[in-house]
């Protein structure tokens, strides 16, 4: 059994990039660039008219209204000291302007333009290459392209980019005691919902998953893990990973031939974790209880995916807070609670059990103890990892 650092070295180092795609920038949310984007043009491609106003030219008081310019107007018109022209947001300025009078404070009369405020040279105008600049690099390799940076890079004309493939991932469930809902619950049976709160938490993330369910079987386990680590770039398997008489999930992984590479964290919850690699697959074993099945796929499984996916910030994001109450931990593993982080202190929800999703639906972190802590104080320092 190793500990939590150890176990995140191990994922973090055996977990790389998957290979480069080219796509549409439409359809590229949640990818990963593959190359840094240079930029083809400037940025505004010329100067422009930030406010709804008039392009002044020279330090007068009033000016001679000559035109007027709207937005996508391929204008050559030429300003002169005391002339102004009629102008719009977005539009490019004429030559000669100095600066643009926003219309709230002018007076317009008999064809010509009153300042009623002094106005500073340059005031309102988008100069030319003033964001990004031709040749410049707009967004670097690494980056998650998030709805601004589809937006900025359309905005430099441009199609189609090249980025990290997404990881093609199938999820397995396990267990004869597991019924669908909306059937019978018989007695002795649960409702199964590992299906849906790990697809979901992957969805939530930019992730799709194929589902397939397997009884506590030796043979149909085997044949479903070796089919599944064939077709795709990463399997999540859920329940049988523990040493009880129907847990077959241990056994089909070694004996498909897939190198373990941790198996059991010294952690609550999530203890009887395995990970494991065949080829270029990689394939994590969580526990069948949902709570634990969660916090792991959080920690260990997200960490993974990013990686694959060329997110240069793999791990979920972390915060040294304030604890808001005292916190007494049991045992010698470290502990991922789920907790609220909220005006500037974290608190532990009740109900921590590895099978109870209740507290997890209203904690926004989870609350590290390391195993050699026992206690904490109120309003001492505390690790948390923010949840997506």
């Amino acid at each position: 059994m190793i500990n939590v650092k150890e176990a995140l070295s191990r994922v973090l180092s055996n977990v790389s990039a998957l290979e480069t795609i080219e796509i549409l920038v439409e359809n590229s949310l949640g990818f990963t660039l593959a190359k840094d984007i240079s930029s083809p043009i400037y940025l505004p491609p010329f100067n422009q008219s930030a406010m709804d106003g008039y392009a002044i030219s020279g330090d007068c008081k009033s000016y001679k209204i000559i035109d007027e310019i709207k937005a996508g107007d391929n204008n050559s018109i030429e300003i002169k000291n005391g002339e102004c022209v009629r102008i719009f947001t977005g539009s490019k300025t004429p030559k000669g302007t100095t600066a643009i009078a926003k219309q709230e404070i002018v007076t317009v009369e008999n064809g010509g333009v009153y300042l009623n405020e002094i106005i500073k040279p340059e005031t309102s105008i988008r100069k030319k290459g003033e964001e990004i600049k031709i040749g410049e690099i707009a967004l670097k390799k690494q980056t998650l392209v998030n709805p601004a940076a589809i937006g900025l890079i359309s905005s430099l004309g441009i199609t189609k980019i090249s980025v990290y493939k997404k990881p093609k991932i199938e999820l397995i469930v396990t267990g004869n005691e597991l019924t669908k809902p909306g059937l019978k619950l018989e007695n002795g049976s649960i409702y199964e919902s590992n299906s849906f709160t790990i697809k979901s938490a992957l969805e939530y993330c930019g992730y799709n998953c194929k589902i397939n369910f397997v009884k506590d079987d030796y043979n149909s386990t085997k044949s479903t893990i070796e089919k599944a680590i064939k077709n795709n770039d990463l399997v999540i398997i859920t329940g049988g990973i523990s040493v009880g008489d129907y847990d077959f999930v241990g056994k089909s992984l070694t004996d498909i031939g897939v190198t373990q590479t941790f198996y059991k964290v010294k952690q609550k919850p999530g203890k009887p974790l395995y990970f494991g690699i065949k080829g270029s697959v990689k394939i994590f074993a969580l526990p069948g209880n949902p709570a634990a099945a969660l916090s792991c796929f959080y920690i260990y499984v997200l960490t993974a995916l990013k990686l694959m996916n060329g997110n240069k910030n793999p791990e979920l994001e972390k915060r040294i807070v304030k604890i808001s109450h005292f916190y007494s931990k049991k045992g010698d593993r470290a502990q991922f609670l789920k907790a609220k982080f909220q005006n500037g202190k974290v608190t532990v929800h009740k109900g921590q059990s590895s099978a109870m999703l209740s507290s997890f639906v209203d904690a926004n972190c989870l609350l590290y103890i390391p195993e050699e802590t026992n206690e904490v104080k109120e309003g001492s320092d505390v690790l948390i990892y923010i949840l997506p």
